[in-house]
Parts: C-alpha cells; structure tokens; sequence
C-alpha cells in the first residue's frame, strides 16, 4: 500500500477528481495548502509571496491502483507549466477502517451498499393512535 501525495493548481481539481472517480479510485483527502514550490521567493512588504494549491492525498493497495492514480493528476496537471506542481509516493504500513476495524487493502476497498428496506408507510402526530 501507498499514499500518493500531490500538490497542484487549484483549478486542476474538479477534472482531477472526476478522473478519479471514473477510475473507481474514490478514497481522497483534499486541502487547501500555500507553498512556494522551486519558484524562488519575491518578498512583498517583508513577506514571502507564497501561491495557493491543493494537496491530494490518496491511499491505494497496489501498483495499478498507483499508476492509475497518478496518471489521472498528471494528464490534468503536467501542460500547466513552469509551478504545475509536485507528486510523490509514500509507503503505507498500515490502514484501518475505524468504523468497522477492517484492516489492510480490506479497508480501502469499497464497502457494500447497504441493503435495508425502506417502509413507505409513515405516521404522523394525527393518524398515529395515542390510546
């Protein structure tokens, strides 16, 4: 298992997601992140001009899932030029579900859908007897 960090234009986001979500690759932390990349630092009135990104966090079980995922951030992120962003790979020794306390690739698998029946019958206060 890995974690496939990226950091990239914000504007990149929705197709990067969409990409992913296409793939089936749905498990992903977003946030807002500012960092100066490899850009340099101009200082404006004594403070660093830093440039707002996102970071993508994404946690998968193999090595297809891995390519899969990065391919999706880079066929939006890499004609973006000079400051596109950066993407790396961190090992994973472990993943829990806390929920349930799956563990392993288990826990980043997609859990089935719940499979309960839904009544149509509905009371209110009126019809709903009191005696």
């Amino acid at each position: 298992m890995v974690q496939i960090t990226a950091v990239f234009n914000k504007h990149c986001l929705n197709d990067v997601l969409k990409e992913l979500f296409d793939n089936l690759i749905e498990g992903v932390t977003v946030m807002d992140v500012i960092g100066k990349g490899s850009l340099g630092i101009a200082e404006k009135n004594n403070a660093p001009d830093l440039f707002p990104k996102v970071m993508l966090l994404i946690v998968v079980s193999d090595e297809a899932h891995k390519k899969t995922a990065m391919e999706c951030v880079r066929s939006h992120t890499q004609d973006l030029g000079h400051g596109a962003g950066k993407m790396w790979v961190t090992p994973v020794l472990e993943v829990e579900r806390i929920r349930t306390g799956e563990k392993g690739e288990t826990a980043l698998a997609q859990p089935e859908p719940r499979t309960t029946t839904k009544s149509n019958t509905f009371f209110t206060a009126i019809d709903t007897p009191s005696s």
